[in-house]
This record gives C-alpha cells, structure tokens and sequence, in this order.
C-alpha cells in the first residue's frame, strides 16, 4: 500500500512555499515569484488530491489539469525571466515548437498547430523586441492555460480507468485528445528549467563566479527532473518511488527558490549585443 502522507507531505510544502512566493511577489514584483508561485500551487493541488484518493470524472480532469498542465510549464515559465540571453530565448522557441511533435505525429491537427502558433509568436518576438521575451512567454502560457482548461475539463474520461484509492494515478482515463495537450506545456516548461541549469553551470565554468546561481538552477532542474522520472517509470509499473520522487522533487524546488531569493535581481544571463 501506498504511503498517502507522502504526497500530503509534498502538497503541504508546496502551498506553504507557493504562499511565500506570492509574500515575495508582492514586495519584490518580480515576475519570476509569480510564476513559481502557481507551479507549486498547482504542484500542491495535484499532490493533496493523489493523498485523498477518491477519485471521480472532475477531480481526475483537475487532477491532470494541475498535474500534467500547469507544475512545469509555470515553474519554467519563472526560470525564463531570469535569463536574457539570446540563444536561451531562441532555444526556448525551439522546445516550444518541440512540444507540438507528439500532436503532429498523432495527427491531432488543433493541438500542433496551437504549438507551433505559439512558437511562431515567440520567434517574433524574439527577433523584434528581445526585451519583452519573458513577458510574451507569460502571456502565451496564460492563453494556454485557459484553452487547455477549457478543454480538459470537458473532456470525456473513462471512469473503469479511474484509478484505485491506493493506485497511483495515470493520466490513460482522460480521452486522448485532452492528453495530448500536455507535452505542449510539459516539454517547454521542463527544457527551460533544464537550459536554465546548463546556462548557469557554463557561466560558472566560463567566469568562476556566481556559484550560488549555478546551485540553485541545478536544484530547480533537479526539482522537476526526479518527479518526471519516477512518473515515467509508472509506465513499466514501477510505481514504488513515485510518491518518494514527488517529495524530493518539492524539495529540491524549494532550496533552490530560496537560494534564488537571495541572489534575484539581475539576469542570471548577461544579455546577447
């Protein structure tokens, strides 16, 4: 049997950190703080409803919607602010159309051409007003979250696929066409944090200065790496860490928004000439 505090440990972090973030938003209004603050809160939301385990139609579509749509691609969404350069931005823009992949090979027409919409939007940006970058991310992610609520919460689900209370939940209940919505926030979201990590460790490498930076994009990476991988090992039935993997994922996510707390301010990339 699955151990329910676990999740319900890692639900109570996340709010509780999403709460000081919000605190820190409001005195600082960096964007940033926003941002993460609805990652973890949706991080939350998704955590307290696999400790309930009582499952129907509509918590499972607001479990998926809060799971599977909003923890990374809000928690990258925050890391975008942080990094000005150009071949960041542009490698943004690349995931973001990578994200579409999974829809075109699926041939579900709406969803990619949603996808590379959005990364067409942002190439312009990019190229016209670099400045307004991060803005213009916040701004396409806020759209999609809404379509995407719109749509998974209408959306049909298998209710003899609804998991057990003491089974750990798959998103294989909720019709197709709402799940593959999901890699259009998640690849992006996951990369961004991911590109973060990599370009602090090569300014770190390159100037041996702002460890502290370099540490924090790694622990926040980390924060949404561990969690996508025990989910992924559910998929061969290797369910046994997934709730451990949640938890240490919310950990590594706070002690890396705390040591951003102390060091936010200016990007963590100079920007490109």
């Amino acid at each position: 049997m699955e151990l329910r505090w676990l999740p319900l440990l890692t639900s109570v972090l996340s709010v509780g950190f999403a709460l000081w973030l919000a605190v820190r938003f409001s005195q600082r209004r960096r964007p940033a703080y926003a941002l993460w603050a609805v990652g973890l809160t949706c991080y939350g939301a998704s955590s307290s409803i696999e400790a309930m385990g009582i499952w129907n139609a509509n918590v499972f579509r607001w479990w998926y919607l809060t799971g599977a749509i909003g923890v990374a691609a809000y928690l990258g969404g925050g890391s975008v602010y942080l990094h000005r350069g150009q071949a960041f931005a542009w490698l943004v823009v690349l995931c973001v159309g990578l994200g579409a992949l999974p829809a075109i090979v699926s041939g579900y027409a709406q969803a990619a051409i949603a996808g590379l919409a959005a990364a067409v939007a942002l190439a312009l940006v990019n190229r016209r007003t670099k400045e307004a970058f991060a803005e213009a991310v916040t701004i396409v992610l806020v759209m999609g979250t809404v379509l995407a609520a719109l749509q998974v919460l209408t959306a049909p689900v298998n209710e003899a696929l609804l998991p057990t209370p003491n089974e750990i939940a798959t998103g294989q209940a909720l019709d197709a066409e709402a799940r593959i919505l999901s890699p259009l926030f998640n690849i992006p979201g996951a990369a961004a944090l991911l590109l973060g990590a990599l370009a602090s460790l090569a300014y770190y490498v390159r100037t041996r200065s702002q460890v502290s930076r370099m540490a924090a994009n790694v622990l926040i990476a980390l924060g949404a790496f561990v969690p996508s991988l025990t989910s992924s090992l559910t998929r061969f039935g290797l369910s046994a860490d997934f709730y451990v993997g949640q938890l240490v994922g919310v950990l590594c996510l706070l002690a890396g928004f705390a040591i951003t707390d102390l060091t936010i301010g200016r990007p963590m990339s100079r920007p490109s000439a």
